[in-house]
């Protein structure tokens, strides 16, 4: 399987209002999942982006919730999470969506998918793609999802192209575990990760052929920490939580 990291998502309460600190991230228009009752905000970093997700029919996410797709759906972490603010999940890209489907089953891990998604943006244009979960709703830590965008990469990455902000890049994604030993036996399978350093506390994962480390740490609660930048504009990290989410901005050595 080829993947790539290609979003996070952070649930927002009241999105409409929402900036970054000094608008630090840009935050441009999305559009609405009308399945699930929410809408979003995108903030595009190079080929990634991070998807800030809020919901305008809650009765409509919860109903979701109770279905067989809904307990491993990306919205519906948000009520599995009693609408706490945070990071809930995030996407690996594919360019072949039933190839990693074949790939789990022929390992005996169940999936529900591909799944045909859309949103409608403001102009009433639908953007089109496909999901695939893995069939484990593992509430402690939401096992990242798959998605499969109906335009091909090139086309895609031109596109947004003029939204990128270049001077981050996206270096690493922690995740805290309160069973980091059996996190780690499911992404490796599921992923088939590799483990590039690994201590007492934590232990670093990489996808074949990707950059991004995701770094699976001892904690008393699970779930999605801190994402970290590389920030070509800065000597000196810095941090900003806000929204139930931590971001960590980093120098980056080759640029400075």
């Amino acid at each position: 399987m080829k993947l790539k990291f290609d979003h996070m998502i952070h649930y927002v309460d009241q999105l409409k209002g929402f900036k970054y600190p000094g608008e630090l991230l840009k935050i441009h228009s999305g559009g609405k999942h009308h399945q699930y009752g929410t809408f979003n905000r995108l903030t595009y970093i190079n080929e990634n982006y991070i998807e800030l997700l809020d919901v305008e029919d809650v009765e409509k996410l919860k109903k979701e919730a109770k279905t067989e797709e809904g307990r491993v759906a990306f919205a519906t972490k948000i009520v599995q999470d009693d609408f706490k603010q945070g990071f809930k999940t995030m996407a690996f890209r594919t360019e072949d969506i039933e190839r990693v489907k074949q790939s789990l089953n022929e390992r005996h891990i169940d999936t529900i998918g591909p799944i045909n998604m859309d949103r409608e943006n403001k102009k009433g244009e639908k953007i089109r793609w496909k999901l695939l979960y893995i069939a484990d709703p593992d509430y402690m830590v939401r096992p990242p999802f798959f998605i499969e965008w109906n335009k091909n990469k090139v086309d895609h990455m031109q596109n947004l192209d003029s939204f990128f902000q270049k001077q981050f890049k996206i270096d690493k994604i922690i995740i805290d575990s309160s069973k980091r030993s059996k996190t780690l036996t499911k992404w490796q399978s599921w992923f088939n990760m590799d483990i590039i350093e690994e201590n007492e506390n934590y232990t670093d994962l990489k996808l074949e052929g990707d950059t991004i480390v995701y770094r699976i740490q001892d904690a008393a609660q699970s779930g999605y920490n801190t994402i970290v930048f590389k920030d070509n504009e800065t000597t000196t990290p810095y941090s900003i939580i806000i929204k139930g989410a931590k971001y960590r901005f980093e120098p980056n050595e080759g640029t400075n």
